[in-house]
This record gives C-alpha cells, sequence and structure tokens, in this order.
C-alpha cells in the first residue's frame, strides 16, 4: 500500500502494515547485493524502517525503541560499505575523472575493494535476512494499541527539532561530519512527512519535496567528500601530477552543493518546533474528520 498512513487507518495498523512492507523490501533487495541500486533500495528501506519508528518513540517503552533502533542501525551498517565503493565509483564516473592519473589510481583501488566485497555477498546476504528476521518479530510484539495522533505529532516534532538543530551547527561549522548529521535528521524528516502526506495539504507536499532536494544537494557533497578523502588518502601513497586540479574541481562543487543547502535549509526549518508541531496538529485533526 506504501510508506503513508491510509485514511481512516489507525496508527497501530499502519506501522505494522508498514514496517512487514519495509522489512519485505530489505529481504527482497539483499537477494541482488550484486548491484548498486539492490543495495541503495536496501539501505533507503532500513532508513524509512526507523524513521517510522522515530515517529511514534513516545509510543514506545524506551528500552524496546533503544534496542530495535540500535538492531536496524546495525543492519544498515552490514551493507554500507557496499554501497560507499558504489557511490564513490558513481561520483568518479560523473566528474569524468577516470582518465586522469589521480582518478586513474582510485578507481582501480575501488575496484578493487568492490571485488572483495562480492566475494562476500553470500554470507552477507545470510547475515541481513537473519537480522531483519529478528526484527520482524519484535516489532510485530510492540504495544501500539493505544498510539494517538498526538504522538505521532509529537515524535514528528522531535524529529524536525533534531533537524533544525543540526542545521544551525551546520550552518555555524560546515565540517563534514556536521553536514553528514544535518543530512541525516533531513532525511529522517522527509520519511517521517512521507507517513501522513495523505492526511496533510499541498503545504505538506511542498515541505517534502524541499526536504527531498535537501537530501539530495547534502548527499551529493557526502558524496564528493568521500571520493575527495579517497584520493587524499592514495595521493599520499602515489602521488599523482593532476590531484590538486581535481581536487580543487571536487571543493567547488562541494561548496556549490553546501550553498544550496543552506537557502533549502532555510525554508524546510525556518518554522519553529511548536508551530511545526501546532499545523500537524491540524492535518491531523482534520484526517480525523474526514
Amino acid at each position: 500500500m506504501g510508506y503513508h498512513i491510509e485514511k481512516g487507518e489507525s496508527l497501530a495498523t499502519a506501522f505494522g502494515r508498514i514496517a512487514a512492507e519495509e522489512i519485505d523490501l530489505a529481504i527482497a533487495q539483499s537477494r541482488r547485493l550484486h548491484r548498486g541500486e539492490a543495495v541503495h533500495n536496501a539501505r533507503k528501506a532500513l532508513k524509512r524502517l526507523r524513521a517510522l519508528l522515530r515517529s511514534l518513540r513516545v509510543a514506545f517503552p524506551k528500552k524496546l525503541f533503544r534496542a530495535e533502533n540500535r538492531h536496524i542501525a546495525a543492519t544498515c551498517r552490514r551493507i554500507s560499505p557496499l554501497r560507499d565503493v558504489h557511490v564513490q565509483l558513481r561520483t568518479l564516473g560523473k566528474l569524468k575523472a577516470a582518465a586522469s592519473p589521480a582518478g586513474d589510481h582510485i578507481r582501480r583501488q575501488l575496484l578493487r575493494l568492490q571485488s572483495s566485497f562480492i566475494r562476500r555477498i553470500p554470507a552477507l546476504r545470510k547475515t541481513v535476512r537473519a537480522l531483519l528476521d529478528v526484527s520482524r518479530q519484535s516489532l510485530a510484539s510492540w504495544p501500539l494499541r493505544k498510539a494517538t495522533a498526538e504522538d505521532l505529532a509529537s515524535g514528528l516534532k522531535r524529529i524536525y527539532k533534531q533537524g533544525r538543530e543540526a542545521f544551525k551547527t551546520a550552518r555555524k561549522s560546515p565540517t563534514p561530519g556536521h553536514l553528514h548529521a544535518w543530512r541525516k535528521k533531513t532525511k529522517s524528516l522527509g520519511y517521517g512527512l512521507e507517513l501522513i502526506k495523505n492526511l496533510g495539504s499541498g503545504e505538506l507536499s511542498k515541505m517534502i519535496r524541499c526536504s527531498d532536494i535537501l537530501t539530495v544537494a547534502l548527499g551529493d557533497d557526502q558524496d564528493l567528500f568521500m571520493v575527495l578523502r579517497a584520493l587524499d588518502k592514495e595521493h599520499r601513497s602515489n602521488p599523482a601530477s593532476d590531484f590538486n586540479r581535481l581536487a580543487n574541481r571536487i571543493s567547488l562543487k562541494r561548496a556549490k552543493r553546501q550553498k544550496r543547502a543552506f537557502k533549502l535549509g532555510e525554508k524546510v526549518y525556518g518554522e519553529k518546533p511548536g508551530g511545526f508541531e501546532k499545523r500537524l496538529d491540524r492535518y491531523l485533526r482534520r484526517a480525523r474528520k474526514q
């Protein structure tokens, strides 16, 4: 049915359905981990699953939430190295850097690393499937019958507030770590808003689009940083004559992505958390009357 709460659907029913769908998707994609698209889709399903938990975290016992959140994060980390090497190769391709000495060095190194990861895919697939089966059993037993719309609004407010704080931190100190943390919080917000997109208005749809575009800009910046870091590491052991030229190109592209991200951040996070929560309450009250 999709990653959203249907009108007339209880939160407990929606949570169980969506959680099961995301776990099924992650398992299905794990069967094709030799393909970059499948790695991306599997990680995306797991991230949506974590966002689902966070959106209703106030309705869960703290120990249950923390344990399952850590468990899903650990599952995601199992496949992250595959995703990282795929993204770096893709980013090098976009930069058209493979023909240069510096780009060729790192490309060959990444291809060797990718081959090493691919050989381990059968064992990785089995591990991911076992971890997700545990999550399926755990989530099916969670006590959500009394979850309310207010719980959902409170959870989404928390996600929004965390993203707003991460935005302020990144704007003040745009280090790769701060920008990456901001991206993760914004992605969680986008997924949280997707849950209620059928219950909101055109204004909510616009915010979802802005958060998606912001996430892409920050993701591109992170991908470029990962390539730059790999290039720098390779250059230290195998100096390349064109390293500085390529590094400067990447830095300029990162600056453009960051400029766009901060402009979008003003649109997404311009509202105070209290006002954001009140707006969510209006959407959810309106949905209950329909």
